[in-house]
């Protein structure tokens, strides 16, 4: 059993690692968890509530649980520290096969973690904490992959990702785009709708997910020789929400590169062209 535990998370929901953070803290271990207080698009406060109730039940056995603060970058890393090892989540601590957890024992990239965890946002040459730096090793991604580009998201919108597929098209390079159909077809998704048409417009192959078929959650590019993947969507990154708590990894060596492209060609076949 792990002997000290660091983890956030924008939600947490019922599952096998908020069970076994109770069972850590439960023999004794020093487990402590920060879950978002304001969470995005929660105008009935469900997910605040949700996020609640799961920080109750971990004091309840001894873990030192709570919510972020009022007036802070929100807090949208799913990232953890275990015994001294990083673990990077692309969604919320869910099980599944739309989901990606890397394991990380690299000292420089642990500080990184480690010290995201404790509200210092932190980077290297290749791991980001915040959603402006994500995304800028992201556009590094993006533009140095050679051959065909591949890109999935949950949200998305204009900014700084859709400039640089939108410069990709243009030149005529085959690039893809993978969005979930839940976040595109919400009556709030008007504007990302109308991006994302936009790039189709100009030649980027675009396709939703299926809500049945599990939709899409995780957030990676990947092209020849290159790779990334992260927490941070491809939404605007400007401002205070470039400050968002959040992260993402460069990485080239070929087994992680083909490892997303393998994850990114499964989601792509399960969902359906963008309808204009």
């Amino acid at each position: 059993m792990a002997q000290r535990v660091d983890l956030s998370a924008y939600t947490l929901p019922p599952g096998t690692v908020r069970t076994a953070l109770a069972a850590a803290a439960r023999q004794g271990a020093r487990v402590r968890v920060r879950l978002e207080g304001r969470p995005f698009h929660d105008p009935h406060g469900s997910l605040r509530s949700a996020n609640l109730a799961a920080v109750t039940a971990l004091r309840a056995v001894g873990a030192d649980a709570a919510l972020t603060g009022d007036g802070g970058a929100a807090l949208h890393l799913k990232a953890a520290v275990v015994d001294g090892v990083a673990w990077l989540d692309d969604r919320n601590w869910v099980s599944g096969p739309h989901a990606t957890l890397l394991r990380d024992d690299d000292p420089a990239d642990v500080a990184v973690v480690r010290a995201a965890l404790a509200g210092r946002p932190a980077r290297d040459g290749h791991l980001a904490t915040t959603k402006a730096d994500a995304q800028t090793l992201e556009l590094e991604a993006i533009r140095s992959a050679g051959g065909s580009l591949a890109v999935a998201t949950e949200s998305f919108g204009a900014g700084a990702i859709s400039h640089a597929l939108l410069e990709r098209a243009r030149a005529g390079r085959p690039t893809r785009l993978l969005v979930a159909g839940r976040e595109a077809g919400s009556a709030a998704g008007r504007r990302e709708r109308s991006v994302l048409a936009h790039l189709a417009a100009a030649g980027v192959e675009v396709r939703v997910g299926i809500r049945a078929r599990g939709d899409v959650a995780e957030k990676l590019a990947v092209g020849d020789g290159v790779g990334w993947i992260g927490s941070a969507n491809a939404t605007y990154a400007g401002g205070p929400f470039g400050a968002e708590r959040d992260w993402g990894l460069l990485c080239r060596e070929p087994v992680a590169v083909d490892g997303l492209r393998a994850a990114f060609e499964g989601d792509w076949n399960a969902g359906r062209p963008l309808r204009p």
